[in-house]
Protein backbone atom coordinates (compact mmCIF):
# COMPACT_ATOMS: atom_id res chain seq x y z
CA UNK A 1 0.00 0.00 0.00
CA UNK A 2 2.62 2.86 0.75
CA UNK A 3 4.15 1.82 -2.94
CA UNK A 4 1.09 2.88 -4.37
CA UNK A 5 1.35 6.07 -2.26
CA UNK A 6 4.52 6.69 -3.11
CA UNK A 7 3.99 6.55 -6.75
CA UNK A 8 1.08 8.57 -6.39
CA UNK A 9 2.99 11.16 -5.12
CA UNK A 10 5.64 11.11 -7.46
CA UNK A 11 2.54 11.30 -10.37
CA UNK A 12 1.10 14.26 -8.44
CA UNK A 13 4.61 15.97 -7.76
CA UNK A 14 5.80 14.85 -11.94
CA UNK A 15 2.06 16.46 -12.62
CA UNK A 16 2.84 19.53 -10.48
CA UNK A 17 6.53 20.27 -12.03
CA UNK A 18 4.79 19.73 -15.38
CA UNK A 19 2.21 22.83 -15.20
CA UNK A 20 4.79 24.41 -13.63
CA UNK A 21 7.24 24.16 -16.35
CA UNK A 22 4.35 24.62 -18.79
CA UNK A 23 3.58 27.98 -16.97
CA UNK A 24 6.88 29.43 -17.05
CA UNK A 25 7.26 28.49 -20.81
CA UNK A 26 4.00 30.11 -22.06
CA UNK A 27 4.53 33.13 -20.01
CA UNK A 28 5.21 36.57 -21.67
CA UNK A 29 7.99 36.63 -19.15
CA UNK A 30 6.53 38.55 -16.30
CA UNK A 31 7.08 37.04 -13.21
CA UNK A 32 3.46 35.27 -12.00
CA UNK A 33 3.32 33.85 -8.93
CA UNK A 34 2.49 29.93 -9.15
CA UNK A 35 -0.16 28.53 -7.21
CA UNK A 36 -0.37 24.49 -6.01
CA UNK A 37 -1.26 21.94 -7.20
CA UNK A 38 -4.83 21.09 -6.61
CA UNK A 39 -6.16 17.39 -7.39
CA UNK A 40 -9.74 18.27 -8.55
CA UNK A 41 -10.00 14.69 -9.92
CA UNK A 42 -9.25 14.02 -5.84
CA UNK A 43 -11.86 16.50 -4.39
CA UNK A 44 -14.86 15.28 -6.83
CA UNK A 45 -14.32 12.09 -5.87
CA UNK A 46 -14.41 12.28 -1.95
CA UNK A 47 -17.35 15.04 -2.98
CA UNK A 48 -18.96 12.26 -4.44
CA UNK A 49 -17.80 9.76 -1.84
CA UNK A 50 -19.90 11.50 0.85
CA UNK A 51 -23.19 11.90 -1.20
CA UNK A 52 -22.84 7.62 -2.07
CA UNK A 53 -22.36 6.66 1.55
CA UNK A 54 -24.42 9.64 3.15
CA UNK A 55 -23.98 11.32 6.08
CA UNK A 56 -22.81 8.73 8.59
CA UNK A 57 -21.50 10.45 12.47
CA UNK A 58 -19.51 8.55 14.44
CA UNK A 59 -22.40 7.91 16.71
CA UNK A 60 -24.16 5.52 13.82
CA UNK A 61 -20.92 3.57 13.38
CA UNK A 62 -20.86 2.10 16.62
CA UNK A 63 -24.62 1.20 17.19
CA UNK A 64 -25.00 -3.02 16.27
CA UNK A 65 -27.65 -3.78 13.28
CA UNK A 66 -30.00 -5.99 13.63
CA UNK A 67 -28.92 -8.70 11.56
CA UNK A 68 -30.56 -8.86 7.99
CA UNK A 69 -30.04 -12.73 7.38
CA UNK A 70 -32.56 -15.36 9.83
CA UNK A 71 -30.08 -17.53 11.66
CA UNK A 72 -31.25 -20.31 10.07
CA UNK A 73 -30.23 -19.27 6.66
CA UNK A 74 -28.35 -21.91 4.30
CA UNK A 75 -26.67 -21.17 1.17
CA UNK A 76 -29.35 -23.04 -0.89
CA UNK A 77 -32.02 -21.08 0.29
CA UNK A 78 -30.26 -17.56 0.20
CA UNK A 79 -28.24 -17.79 -3.18
CA UNK A 80 -29.78 -21.16 -4.86
CA UNK A 81 -32.18 -18.67 -6.02
CA UNK A 82 -32.33 -16.23 -8.70
CA UNK A 83 -34.60 -13.92 -6.55
CA UNK A 84 -33.84 -10.90 -5.40
CA UNK A 85 -33.68 -10.26 -1.55
CA UNK A 86 -36.23 -8.46 -0.09
CA UNK A 87 -34.02 -5.76 1.67
CA UNK A 88 -29.97 -5.35 0.55
CA UNK A 89 -27.75 -6.95 2.84
CA UNK A 90 -24.58 -5.33 4.39
CA UNK A 91 -21.36 -6.63 2.91
CA UNK A 92 -19.66 -7.46 6.46
CA UNK A 93 -23.11 -9.65 7.06
CA UNK A 94 -23.00 -11.36 3.98
CA UNK A 95 -19.17 -12.25 3.81
CA UNK A 96 -19.33 -13.66 7.66
CA UNK A 97 -22.20 -15.84 6.30
CA UNK A 98 -20.53 -17.06 3.28
CA UNK A 99 -16.85 -17.74 5.34
CA UNK A 100 -18.59 -19.54 7.91
CA UNK A 101 -20.32 -21.60 5.38
CA UNK A 102 -17.05 -21.67 3.52
CA UNK A 103 -15.53 -22.95 6.83
CA UNK A 104 -17.72 -25.54 7.38
CA UNK A 105 -17.35 -27.41 4.18
CA UNK A 106 -13.79 -27.53 4.23
CA UNK A 107 -12.81 -24.60 1.34
CA UNK A 108 -12.07 -22.07 3.91
CA UNK A 109 -9.78 -21.96 7.25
Amino acid sequence: MENSAVQSQRSISSISISNQSLNHSVGTGSSTSHSEFVNHGLLLWNQTRLQWIGNRSSENRGQAREPRLRWNATYENLLGTSKRFPQPIPLPEMVGFLVDIWVQEGLYG
